[in-house]
């Protein structure tokens, strides 16, 4: 629930980021109007299709989140628009608190909102989407690491990438119960922190194939979280190529990881100045100019912000004419 204090601690937050943002902009020497040049010499092509791969991120993520809760409230079922729209709606809060707060924040006051299920499945579903959100990253870090610090070669890394992804499908498929059981567990245990030892309820969860603990569904949100994951990548990849800057490829691809876990622990709204830090720092390790590093990291900033507004925009118009409809006399 938003409070005059977290008001005033996103206010402050933001205009943390905002300054972290002019620090990166003073000591590298890079002026507004070049970055403003770098936005108006974009490849249209690949920049629509890095706004596309955005796009579609968003409606995996949606798709997903809308899986999860529907397993757990059968009797209560919405449209994918309805988890497409609060999803974008969470993706633009993330730009004025910290990415994950903003995000779960909009999807439980979703359900809540539209009585679509009890606090505590409201509070497993969130928890439990935003978890396989989380698992790919962390699975692909630990070669990302290894592979961004030179301790191991490509070739390597993407052995160990494959080799992850594979493993973890076959660890899912024999231990996948005890897994999501003791996850389970855990979120129960931060639950009753969060609401009281005295006020703590019990949430039964269904244990059938059919549920949330289905080997076939468990494995079928591990693949999407993949298949989500690897858009993500390819936007990265994407919008270095409309941006013409001369960044390898992989480094892209591997540094990704590394970032996103990053966000974790960040106390700026979507990561504001600490993502572009982090971005130099990583791709100056493979020789990258820290003005192509600032002018790419502000990039994805950018073409994010521009994918989650037109996809708000197409709600608007189409909201718009299913009301004007609404209204208008039919013909005899």
């Amino acid at each position: 629930m938003l409070t005059k204090k977290n008001v005033i601690s996103s206010i402050l937050s933001l205009g943390l980021g905002f300054f972290l943002v002019w620090l990166i902009l003073y000591f590298t020497e890079v002026d507004v109007e070049q970055i403003v040049a770098s936005f108006y010499s974009l490849n249209p092509l690949y920049a629509g299709l890095a706004i596309a791969a955005l796009i579609v991120h968003t409606f995996l993520t949606a798709y997903k989140w809308g899986l999860v809760t529907q397993k757990l409230t059968p009797d209560n079922q919405q449209p994918l628009k309805f988890y497409l729209f609060y999803t974008t709606l969470g993706s633009l809060t993330m730009q004025f608190m910290p990415q994950y707060v903003g995000m779960v924040m909009v999807q439980n006051l979703a359900l809540r909102l539209h009585k679509i299920s009890s606090f505590s499945k409201g509070f497993l579903s969130v928890v439990y989407d935003q978890f396989f959100n989380l698992l790919i990253p962390l699975l692909l870090f630990p070669a990302s690491f290894l592979y961004v610090l030179g301790y191991i070669s490509l070739s390597v890394a993407v052995f160990i990438w494959i080799s992850t992804i594979t493993l973890t499908h076959f660890i899912i498929n024999k231990w996948h119960r005890r897994l999501i059981s003791f996850l389970i567990k855990a979120l129960a245990w931060l639950k009753q922190l969060k609401v009281g030892k005295g006020e703590a309820t019990q949430t039964k969860i269904a244990t059938g194939n059919d549920s949330i603990l289905g080997k076939k569904f468990t494995l079928y949100l591990y693949w999407i979280s993949v298949v989500r994951y690897l858009v993500w990548i390819i936007r990265g990849v994407l919008i270095a190529i409309a941006g013409g800057f001369k960044i390898k490829l992989w480094a892209v691809a591997f540094i990704s990881p590394i970032v996103q876990l990053a966000m974790l622990l960040s106390f700026t709204p979507a990561n504001l100045g600490l993502m572009e830090f982090s971005w130099i720092g990583l791709l100056g390790l493979f020789n990258v100019p820290d003005a192509s590093a600032v002018k790419f990291a502000l990039m994805q900033r950018f073409l994010y912000i521009v994918a989650v507004m037109i996809i708000l925009a197409v709600f608007a118009v189409v909201s718009f004419i299913e009301r004007f409809a609404l209204f208008t006399p039919k013909q005899n």
